[in-house]
């Protein structure tokens, strides 16, 4: 589905302006921006295997979170405002959790809100949501108006996880195999959706996605690197599967390029220890 249409600000622009905001100014949003917020959150409730998603923004008192100690909460400043996202559990949540929270994210960039992914959250934050043995909440995101300056802590965890460094192509795209790195010469009208999936966030910056486009066809085969032992344990790396697959989807359609996701019997020889498959793209 072409969700582009949604966004009123150039695509492109709002993903290399979006970065992960851990400082904030202590307020609540205003109730124009969480309508805003709220009124896109309703184009985005179904996963890419059909899953139900419903979503709730929660408001928490600053003061009251810092004096709790909340596991990961120090990490941040002032985080009042959190968008949740409640999906139905199947094969796929988590990538499709990822796909679907990621088009809430870049949303809330272009309302010019701050934003931040957080796959470890203390369940605090979420006690007063209802969720069913069916449904799951496998992370949520801070949103709010970023401060003018980011904290000394915040400087530190950037530097430690280099968020603002991305690999270069030829360690997330290739060309028939694994062998054969993909340029974007070679990739042709389909480099600028790459080059977004490129500057995607991910759990610790590790960018686990890999990508083999087929030689003689426009078909796209995602996969999954295990980067970190522990974000793979807690699925993190499927949410920045989903994340890579929004937007690579929303580069393609500003390319007015179509094509559908879908699990394929690919023909790749020689798979690199720890890379997985996990969905491919074909052009409709």
């Amino acid at each position: 589905m072409n969700y582009l249409v949604n966004y009123q600000s150039p695509i492109e622009q709002t993903i290399k302006t979006r970065v992960s905001c851990r400082t904030y100014q202590d307020r609540l949003l205003t109730e124009d921006d969480k309508r805003k917020l709220l009124d896109f959150c309703q184009l985005m409730t179904r996963g890419l295997h059909g899953e139900k998603i419903s979503y709730r923004l929660i408001e928490h008192d600053a003061k009251d979170l810092k004096k709790r100690k909340l596991a990961g909460y120090g990490l941040f400043k002032n985080a009042r405002n959190f968008i949740i996202g409640i999906i139905d559990k199947s094969d796929f949540h988590y990538v499709s959790y990822g796909y679907a929270l990621e088009h809430v994210v870049l949303k809330a960039t272009e309302l010019g809100l701050g934003t931040c992914w957080a796959g470890d959250f203390d369940p605090y934050l979420i006690k007063n949501v209802a969720v069913n043995g069916n449904q799951i909440i496998p992370a949520i995101c801070l949103v709010g108006y970023a401060a003018a300056k980011r904290t000394l802590i915040e400087k530190a965890a950037r530097l430690a996880i280099q968020a603002s460094k991305r690999r270069d192509w030829d360690k997330f795209f290739f060309s028939g195999d694994f062998a054969l790195p993909l340029t974007p010469d070679k990739a042709g009208p389909h480099a600028d959706a790459l080059e977004l999936l490129r500057l995607a966030p991910s759990s610790g910056n590790t960018q686990p996605w890999r990508v083999v486009k087929e030689k003689k066809q426009d078909v796209f085969h995602f996969f999954k690197k295990v980067v970190n032992k522990r974000y793979e344990r807690k699925k993190l790396h499927d949410i920045d599967i989903g994340i890579a697959m929004c937007h690579f989807e929303l580069g393609a359609a500003n390319n007015h390029i179509a094509g559908r996701w879908k699990k394929s019997e690919h023909k790749i020889q020689e798979i690199p220890t720890g890379i997985s498959y996990m969905v491919s793209w074909i052009i409709d």
